[in-house]
């Protein structure tokens, strides 16, 4: 298996930059994790929320989860854009009930 090599952005033209940053680092802990699943929500899981939709749930191996919500107050799921050097993307969408 081949890994691509990591590229570094710096948006230091950018007048968040520091705010930015600030927060990223804050989630440095999840560099290094695996993935180990990948799955939709269950409807138990959205009616606990009070979501309308099911969003991907992306399972690391600390046990931890990745899961999109619509905005900051988890109003809803959200879907998933997936973006790469290649300047290929995909979109991983939610499932409404």
């Amino acid at each position: 298996m081949t890994q691509s090599k990591r590229k570094t952005v710096i948006l230091e033209n950018d007048p968040l930059h520091k705010e930015k940053a600030k927060w990223a680092k804050q989630f440095n802990h999840l560099v290094g994790l695996k993935i180990v699943g990948v799955r939709y929500l269950t409807k138990e899981e959205t009616d606990a929320s009070a979501w309308y939709s099911s969003p991907i749930a992306i399972e690391l191996s600390d046990g931890s989860a990745l899961i999109p919500q619509q905005d900051d107050e988890g109003n809803d799921g959200g879907a998933l854009w997936i973006a790469n050097s290649k300047g290929e993307s995909d979109l991983i969408p939610v499932i409404r009930a």
